[in-house]
């Protein structure tokens, strides 16, 4: 149903954790039909839903000038630790691409008291993971909520997500293949194993090599953060799900190295962004426009 409006500009809470979240639901077929008419109003507004008995919420980005005739992407976006889909919104600014390329933002919120929210990742972090949350299905829910006004794509729903949210984009990558396309973690490593998709998916990593709250390289010991495999380990495991080449193709760009491993089984890609001199951030756009570069990565990547 719909709750309230969106209100206008919160502060931003910088998230510096991770996490993530899971379980099988409904096929796609079941959630994504491009023939409903689009009836969604266009603007900002907050969606409530009740997932196993848990009211949970999003906030919606719908452009004005939407097209209502043909089929939309869809992007989800999750916030870090701590954080709200508010501010997440603020912090990537897809709000301002969904208007110049045409295609609905959500930023669902996570779960957990006030400046503690989270997604449960598998093994982490917070509320969500102590209660077993089925973020997966709340996940399944968003799209069958605004597959009743909206014609989405069924092959261009795609996920991003920072620190927490990045782990959670990994995990739906892992548990959702029937329905995502491509997904891009920013700041945050695969949690779970195994990770056994369905179909293949298309994965771009972006990742400061400063990064203390989930290193680059691993940590094998336990500290605030959790424990994490290395961000060149999740890759690996993409890259040989995906079936991709093992030697990448390399490009150098000031403080920017970008791998391209491809091709891979359906056209799908696997890419990695490592940033020399950045920490557990979003990338400032000076350093690098990661939102911009992660919608021309899904653009470039539907469902075959």
């Amino acid at each position: 149903m719909m709750k309230t409006l969106f209100p206008g500009a919160a502060v931003f809470a910088t998230a510096m954790l991770v996490l993530s979240g899971c379980a099988q639901g409904p096929s796609l077929t079941a959630i994504a039909s491009p023939t409903t008419a689009a009836t969604i109003s266009p603007g900002d507004s907050e969606r409530a839903l009740t997932v196993d008995g848990m009211e949970r919420s999003y906030f919606l980005h719908v452009p004005s000038d939407l097209a209502a005739d043909q089929p939309v992407p869809l992007v989800l976006i999750f916030h870090g630790f701590s954080g709200t889909g508010e501010s997440m919104a603020i912090t990537t600014g897809f709000d301002d691409l969904a208007d110049t390329y045409g295609f609905l933002v959500v930023y669902p919120n996570g779960m957990g008291p006030v400046g503690a929210t989270s997604w449960n990742a598998g093994g982490c972090c917070g509320y969500a993971e102590s209660n077993n949350l089925d973020e997966a299905a709340f996940v399944r829910k968003i799209i069958s909520d605004l597959q009743t006004g909206a014609r989405i794509d069924p092959k261009r729903i795609y996920a991003t997500g920072f620190s927490n949210g990045a782990f959670l984009t990994y995990r739906l990558g892992c548990e959702m293949s029937d329905v995502l396309a491509a997904v891009a973690p920013v700041a945050g490593v695969l949690l779970n194993n195994p990770c056994q998709p369905q179909h293949p998916v298309s994965v771009l990593h972006i990742h400061g090599m400063t990064d203390l709250s989930v290193p680059y390289a691993g940590s094998t010991t336990p500290a605030a953060s959790g424990v994490f495999e290395s961000v060149q380990q999740s890759i690996a495991t993409w890259v040989h799900l995906d079936g991709c080449p093992s030697a990448p193709d390399l490009e150098q760009n000031g403080l920017t190295t970008h791998a391209t491993y491809a091709p891979c089984k359906s056209g799908t890609t696997v890419e990695l962004y490592t940033l020399q001199g950045i920490g557990h951030t979003w990338p400032p756009n000076a350093i690098l426009p990661a939102s911009q570069i992660i919608w021309n990565f899904f653009v470039a990547h539907p469902k075959a």
